[in-house]
């Protein structure tokens, strides 16, 4: 570890020729970001978005609401105690090896069938009630609605909102505003207090992707920040965060059971995603960060290719989630029913949620 960190720190690879960490500190002409601000602040405001989303939001203003507008708070009864059958659920879910279950059900005192049922069971019984993932949805409304205010607050009068190339221009010379600092410092609180909430909160179809772009976005702002990229992460965040305000109401609208509303919802959940994570996205911001960032800064160094790489393993993920959607749009004219959005529900019924879909396709047809 001795010889990798001079390594690592060395000012080759985090900064354009001619830059040394020393010069940057010693530069009264701008104001570099603080590298010590990564490890205090986040923290802090990880601790306080714990706190409003748990002891204020969910208590006093999402139960309530969810409650009038009809949402249930109940699930099924759990099956009687089996503990063969419960060390089996623990480990493979309700799908386990067909021999192991065989195994466990003779141990447990019961036929096969009668297991595959404990499980099935087993999982309805865990699951979050309606009530747990309306107060998880208007928890996640409140954040991006206001972060999406907050960041056109602070990049309206920004240069580089309205011409990309000034997000590299006269680099690394861009001085950390107040208002930029707040903004950083709120998206880093906020991914960080969702990783924690991700190991107790109800589990989604996507909780692995969910996870790997909570951590990626983490690493992108924490490099943005030490290379001072912030211009450029802030444009990021404007354009990935609105779109999460439509989706989030229109599973809301489903969970209230006010379908009339989710798919209007949906629909501009669609086209503002379609616009902005492979319209924006792609086309604006990588191509500029790809194609045109060392033309215009000369950058020619690790560090900015580590950054592209980042941000290309987070266009796979919208290619990805890309392809659910529009599979519930397919699903949507195929059954005229939308199953779910961006696959909000368990992962414990997936499986059961896919077996339905195909169904009611053969169905129709």
């Amino acid at each position: 570890m001795g010889g990798m960190l001079p390594w690592l720190w060395h000012p080759a690879v985090w900064l354009p020729s001619g830059w040394t960490w020393e010069s940057l500190a010693s530069e009264t002409s701008f104001n570099y970001p603080v590298y010590g601000d990564l490890w205090t602040y986040p923290f802090l405001l990880a601790l306080g978005f714990i706190f409003i989303r748990y002891f204020i939001l969910n208590t006093f203003i999402l139960r309530p609401v969810g409650r009038l507008l009809g949402v249930t708070d109940t699930r099924p009864r759990p099956p009687p105690l089996n503990a063969p059958l419960d060390a089996v659920f623990s480990n493979y879910g309700t799908h386990p090896p067909p021999d192991l279950l065989a195994a466990a059900a003779k141990t447990g005192g019961v036929s096969v069938r009668q297991a595959e049922r404990w499980l099935r069971q087993q999982a309805a019984s865990c699951k979050t009630t309606d009530l747990g993932k309306f107060c998880d949805l208007g928890w996640e409304l409140v954040y991006y609605s206001f972060y999406c205010v907050m960041g056109l607050w602070v990049l309206w009068d920004k240069a580089w909102l309205w011409d990309i190339s000034e997000a590299f221009v006269d680099f690394p010379r861009h001085s950390m505003t107040n208002d930029l600092w707040w903004y950083y410092m709120v998206s880093l609180g906020y991914y960080y207090s969702m990783c924690v909430v991700h190991f107790f909160a109800h589990r989604r179809k996507d909780a692995t992707q969910l996870l790997v772009h909570h951590i990626l976005t983490i690493f992108l702002l924490t490099l943005s920040w030490i290379c001072n990229f912030v211009r450029i992460g802030s444009l990021v965040l404007l354009v990935h965060e609105c779109v999460d305000i439509p989706m989030q109401l229109a599973k809301m609208c489903k969970l209230a059971g006010r379908s009339d509303l989710m798919d209007p919802f949906f629909a501009v959940f669609l086209i503002i995603w379609l616009s902005t994570r492979t319209g924006l996205y792609p086309f604006w911001i990588l191509h500029t960060t790809l194609f045109r960032a060392h033309v215009i800064a000369n950058m020619f160094y690790p560090v900015y290719y580590i950054f592209n790489s980042m941000m290309l393993l987070l266009l796979i993920l919208h290619i990805i989630w890309t392809y659910l959607i529009l599979r519930i749009v397919i699903l949507k004219f195929a059954t005229n029913a939308i199953q779910d959005v961006r696959s909000s529900s368990d992962a414990s019924a997936e499986e059961d949620d896919d077996d339905d879909d195909k169904n009611a396709i053969k169905k129709k047809r």
